[in-house]
């Protein structure tokens, strides 16, 4: 076996792998006995099919087979080859001479990355301990969850929830035919509005245009619309809303007594504050350990330039097209609405793509300068964290795996850039902000 490199660029090259005559005819042999020795001919055992009817049976099989068994001794060769290190293989062309086989990979390799003389960072995070207000804040924040919504007979006030229907029209147009793009802004015939609320999705007008009326009441709403925009029917114009209040809603807290207390397994107000202090810290803890994390690569990452495997940068973008259309499709968006918005994902996705790419491939890299290895701790984890994200039992996500060694690689790859995630974090030297 012979082989010969061309450069195409830092990150791609041209490789030419070629295989003696004699080296097809050992594998061809050595693939015939195998076909011979497990062969099913009808009339015959088996394994005692004649030679000859196995090969005219079998001639396509033992070629293919002959063609993967050198295909796979010449990505091993690749592997091996100590003046690069290779990240994927984009293309393999594959051609008979003389008897022999002559493969032409085209394959991308990890570019030379001159990292960090140090690895030690300077990172700064928030304190870790819960502030009064904080506490003061998430309790309230316990009661507006515990909240009832009562009706009553009276003006609407700030803060009330009201049920209401409303028709709009803009220069004497429907909305709906205005701005068809824009559904909050058609005609509603029965939807809830907080009043008074200036950071309600609503339409604002409204909102802070029904405080002060009753149920049953109507009344005509303006609402301006900003003057910069796209649709020209509407932008910096003024529509005119017709709204009637259909019902009116309190928002009643509950009271911080012993049946409130009960539901958060304390029996007074200041364990409650003592237990969500904790619950606070603890968050801003495991938080300030993954910022940790991301800072300390991002100041890493900062001091290295270098090029990017083309394929790296494709895999990214298609991984990160696949989560976007898994959160589309979550969110209840059809097929046509993913196909609608096609060129903005990709768009998107290529934005991000390139960012992702050089963090795989400098992760890679201090992995490799510090003789990093993934154990199977390691990958059990990985396995675990793959299984709750898809919400696949462990076993059937094995299967998968099993069925898709692709994917099973991805895993490894992952599992190795978490160590030289942790491996940079433990040698962070982290301060609190003042």
């Amino acid at each position: 076996m012979n082989t010969k490199i061309e450069n195409i660029s830092d990150t791609r090259k041209k490789i030419i792998v070629s295989f003696e005559p004699e080296q097809v005819v050992e594998q061809t042999e050595k693939m015939t006995k195998e076909f011979v020795k497990n062969a099913k001919i009808s009339g015959f055992r088996p394994g005692k099919a004649p030679r000859e009817m196995v090969e005219k049976t079998y001639a396509n099989a033992i070629k293919e087979q002959v063609e993967r068994e050198l295909t796979n001794e010449a990505i091993k060769a690749l592997n091996d080859v100590k003046d690069f290190d290779l990240y994927a293989v984009v293309d393999i062309q594959k051609e008979d001479v003389d008897g022999g086989v002559k493969m032409t990979f085209t394959a991308d390799v990890y570019p030379e990355v001159k990292l960090p003389e140090s690895l030690v960072t300077k990172v700064e995070l928030e304190g870790e301990e819960a502030s009064d207000e904080e506490v003061e804040k998430a309790v309230e924040y316990h009661r507006n969850q515990r909240a009832k919504y009562e009706e009553v007979d009276r003006a609407i006030k700030k803060g009330d929830f009201v049920r209401l229907s409303y028709k709009g029209t803009v220069d004497g147009v429907p909305m709906a035919e205005a701005a068809p793009e824009l559904p909050l802004y058609a005609d509603q015939k029965s939807t809830w509005e907080e009043a008074g609320n200036a950071d309600a999705p609503g339409i604002q007008g409204i909102v802070q245009g029904i405080v002060g009326m009753k149920k049953g009441e109507k009344k005509t709403i303006p609402h301006e619309f900003p003057k910069e925009g796209t649709n020209d029917k509407i932008t910096g114009k003024t529509a005119e809303f017709e709204v009637e209040i259909l019902e009116i809603r309190e928002k009643v807290l509950p009271e911080l007594n012993e049946e409130f207390f009960k539901a958060f397994e304390v029996d007074s107000l200041d364990a409650l504050k003592a237990k969500v202090k904790e619950s606070i810290s603890k968050e801003k803890k495991a938080n300030n350990e993954i910022l940790k994390r991301q800072f300390a690569v991002e100041q890493l990452m900062g001091q290295a330039e270098f090029p990017l495997p083309e394929s790296a940068v494709e895999d990214e973008r298609h991984a990160i097209l696949e989560e976007m259309m898994m959160r589309f499709m979550s969110s209840g968006a059809s097929r046509q609405d993913i196909e609608n918005n096609k060129e903005a994902l990709f768009e998107n996705a290529g934005k991000e793509a390139e960012g992702r790419a050089k963090m795989r491939v400098f992760l890679n890299r201090v992995a490799k300068a510090n003789d990093l290895k993934i154990d199977n701790e390691d990958m059990s984890r990985m396995l675990w964290q793959e299984a709750m994200r898809t919400r696949t039992k462990p076993e059937e996500l094995i299967k998968q795996l099993r069925k898709d060694p692709a994917r099973g690689n991805r895993m490894r790859a992952d599992a190795l850039l978490q160590k030289a995630i942790n491996f940079i974090a433990e040698k962070a030297e982290v301060t609190t902000k003042a």
